[in-house]
């Protein structure tokens, strides 16, 4: 068998509606996971309510046409379960585990909250509330202010520029009456996926979805895909933070989506550079020159575009010394690319991971799940191990040279003292200054 994965048998069917079902049989545990995703998320909020596909998801569970929220709580509750919902960029989901003789119930269930909420108004208004203060608390973590900050920066005016949990003042504005309008747009069968994973029997799980779906449409047709995102011209953001006793910096620019076929060579190259623990930044940043505890880089891909960024922090005297010991560590990388020991390494490493994602019927539902989001053939997961064990050092470099922090591209964000932190970085652009409270 190799590298290969072996999956349980996939049976697949799509209904008349649009929806698709995928059934994975896995004996032992005698547990099943249900995951309905549906493919609209954040990049779907409107500019003046970013948090608006977030706030749909956490209020449909509050309350339903037949069942209030604390009923529906009491339900899965005596199914051993608990109900989950949550939005990104890209999609909204809800799912839910429990034993496999419960599949017909908790279907229901999953069901029910996605297709007829009903938004109580009380509600609405509890969990925006909510939302918001613990918006205003992210002021006091720099490196959740940092993380924002970047996703504005790289992406500019792209649907993607913004946390899906979104704003505080942008919150405030959401009625009840914007809930009720997106998920009538956007909530539908075209488009959606319907995963089943675990000890069940898939010809009466497909027959069991068909009767409990069939019925179902909602929208008529699957929500549209963002344009790419296009990178600019490195400029620096300074998010002005004067009691910060550190500094939270990034570097980030836009690169490609998950479908891309860069991908693979991309998580290879990006282990060697930032990936891991002896990762090439680490030892230059925290080993070589004692800047930071802690440094990583990452290639984040979502069904438009994606980013690559580097992430760490350091004392407010040595921020610009750390980003451009960062930006020379990229430029040193594209000019040889990985070096043989440390690009077999990264790979071994990447390859006797993977299986770790897929142990249990949750992880799995949810990588199917992310297969049928972003177009994917079931290749994507079976061959991964062998698709990494084979990438060249050129596929490396060239993704690198393609994709990192070089010739002026990316924005560089820190989360600081201003004043003590924005002389230090003018030398790798133009400088903005952003007061911390107008990023959350």
């Amino acid at each position: 068998m190799g590298d290969r994965i072996e999956l349980p048998p996939l049976h697949e069917e799509r209904l008349p509606n649009g929806l698709e079902v995928v059934v994975a049989r896995r004996p032992g545990v005698p547990l099943v996971a249900v995951r309905l995703v549906l493919p609209a998320g954040s990049a779907l909020d409107p500019v003046r309510g970013e948090g608006l596909a977030s706030l749909v998801v956490q209020c449909a569970r509050r309350g339903t046409k037949a069942r209030s929220g604390r009923e529906i709580d009491e339900a899965a509750e005596a199914l051993g379960a608990e109900l989950g919902a949550s939005a990104d960029e890209d999609s909204s989901g809800f799912g839910i585990s429990a034993p496999a003789e419960s599949l017909a119930p908790l279907l229901d269930l999953v069901l029910e909250v996605a297709t007829s909420p009903s938004f109580p108004a009380k509600e609405v208004d509890r969990i925006r509330r909510r939302e918001a203060a613990g918006l205003a608390n992210l002021l006091d973590e720099p490196g959740a202010v940092a993380d924002r900050a970047m996703l504005r920066a790289a992406y500019g005016a792209h649907p993607y520029a913004h946390a899906p949990d979104g704003r505080m003042r942008h919150l405030a504005r959401l009625q009840r009456a914007d809930l009720v309008a997106f998920h009538r747009r956007y909530f539908g069968a075209p488009g959606a996926t319907l995963v089943l994973v675990g000890a069940v029997d898939p010809e009466k799980a497909l027959a069991l979805a068909r009767r409990r779906l069939a019925g179902w449409k909602g929208a008529d047709s699957p929500p549209p895909v963002p344009p790419a995102p296009e990178p600019g011209s490195r400029r620096v953001v300074v998010v002005d933070k004067p009691d910060a006793t550190q500094v939270q910096v990034r570097i980030a620019l836009p690169a490609f989506a998950r479908s891309s076929p860069e991908y693979i060579p991309a998580v290879v190259a990006n282990a060697v550079f930032g990936g891991g623990f002896t990762s090439r930044l680490m030892e230059a940043i925290r080993v070589n020159r004692g800047l930071s505890y802690g440094v990583r880089s990452r290639f984040a891909t979502s069904r438009a575009g994606g980013l690559f960024f580097v992430s760490s922090f350091t004392k407010t005297a040595t921020a610009g010394e750390l980003v451009e010991v960062a930006l020379e560590e990229a430029r040193r990388y594209c000019d040889g690319g990985p070096g043989a020991e440390e690009l077999e390494r990264a790979k071994a490493y990447l390859a006797g991971l993977y299986p770790l994602s897929l142990e249990t019927h949750d992880q799995l539902a949810e990588k199917l799940a992310d297969l049928r989001l972003f177009g994917l053939p079931v290749e994507h997961v079976t061959e991964y191990r062998e698709r990494v064990r084979a990438v060249t050092a050129d596929e490396c470099l060239a993704v690198a040279r393609r994709h990192f922090p070089l010739d002026g591209r990316g924005v560089v964000v820190a989360v600081g003292p201003a004043r003590d932190v924005a002389p230090q970085l003018e030398r790798f652009g133009p400088v903005e200054i952003v007061p911390a409270k107008q990023v959350v």
